[in-house]
């Protein structure tokens, strides 16, 4: 593509976790594989960027940054994705998203997909798939050094409701899910999410899986194993229609999860939980690597559910999929 200087229009989907959350770690897949179940959902980071009227770096994030040297970035994903993917020319870029970081629907991995992707447009190459969300990985991974895994990124980019395999040497395959159409209509009306109104760090979280798992401890690996198998079948049972096992299976990802982070503390988590259950959810589990964000009920009669977690203080999120993935443009002129 030609060299922009206009302004390119980004945009990249969050993501619901719908099974085996954890595996996607290096630590993990590097030695068993790995297998995630993710769907892109209609709520987005977006990012703004168009070439400056000077040499400032002017930068519009949570924060905003006004440097001469783009080493001099503050914002780890931003500095890394300019000194990756920039051309050299000054930038200002702007950037907001539809829910808060930390909320475990995959922002900081949706932000890094979303920031290469309108970068590198400004310079002239237009990312997409493998590349792009490998780009993003790498920038989150390796520069940011954050413990995170592959499955935001890929989730991001591609949109849709995928399987992604994650081989031992660190390739990943993206197996779209063939969904009926009642499984479709049901995703966006009887899966809710609510906010538990409690944010986390999913670096944290996951630092102590990472340091289990170097350290060999087998029922951290029986748990992951176990969290892989339950993806795969999940992706079956949502090819096959079954939501009633799609919701069994849910329950089981959130007794692993559970497992696995035994020694955190949920009680407004579980209390949440127990409430959506009770208001007639067959099934409901925390997304992200735990500790808050959003919960995600499956329930064939949605409105008794929204009015138990309302009555309890959980607002709801509605969504519908997201089927494009990561998105870039030049806008028109006076956009």
């Amino acid at each position: 593509m030609a060299r922009v200087n206009g302004t390119v229009l980004a945009r990249a989907p969050l993501r619901i976790a719908l099974g085996g959350g954890g595996t996607d770690l290096p630590s993990h897949y590097g030695e068993h594989g790995g297998f995630v179940v993710s769907g892109a959902i209609d709520r987005y980071v977006r990012i703004r960027v168009s070439i400056a009227q000077g040499e400032m770096f002017r930068l519009a994030h949570l924060e905003h940054e006004v440097v001469a040297d783009p080493a001099d970035i503050a914002h780890p994903i931003l500095r890394a994705a300019i000194a990756r993917h920039g051309d050299g020319r000054a930038l200002e870029l702007t950037s907001d998203g539809d829910v808060e970081p930390g909320t475990g629907l995959g922002s900081s991995g949706a932000y890094s997909v979303c920031a290469v992707k309108a970068i590198a447009m400004a310079a002239a190459r237009d990312l997409a798939g493998g590349e792009l969300a490998e780009a993003a990985c790498a920038i989150e991974i390796e520069d940011a050094g954050r413990t995170v895994g592959k499955q935001d990124q890929y989730a991001s980019t591609y949109g849709g409701v995928n399987a992604f395999t994650f081989a031992r040497d660190g390739t990943v395959e993206v197996h779209p899910l063939d969904l009926p159409i009642q499984v479709r209509e049901a995703l966006r009306d009887r899966f809710l999410l609510f906010y538990t109104g409690q944010s986390r760090s999913a670096a944290h979280i996951l630092s102590s899986q990472i340091e289990r798992t170097l350290a060999g401890d087998r029922g951290l690996e029986r748990n992951l194993l176990r969290t892989c198998a339950a993806a795969r079948e999940s992706s079956r049972a949502f090819e096959a229609g079954d939501l009633e096992a799609v919701a069994e299976l849910m329950n089981e990802q959130w007794a692993l999860k559970r497992e696995r982070l035994a020694r955190v503390e949920m009680p407004r988590i579980e209390e949440l939980r127990e409430i959506a259950l009770r208001g007639g959810a067959r099934a409901a589990m925390l997304m992200g690597a735990g500790g808050g964000g959003y919960l995600l009920a499956y329930a064939p009669d949605p409105e008794p559910v929204r009015a138990v977690l309302a009555t309890a203080g959980a607002p709801e999120l509605t969504f519908d999929l997201d089927l494009d993935g990561c998105v870039g443009r030049v806008a028109a002129p006076g956009e």
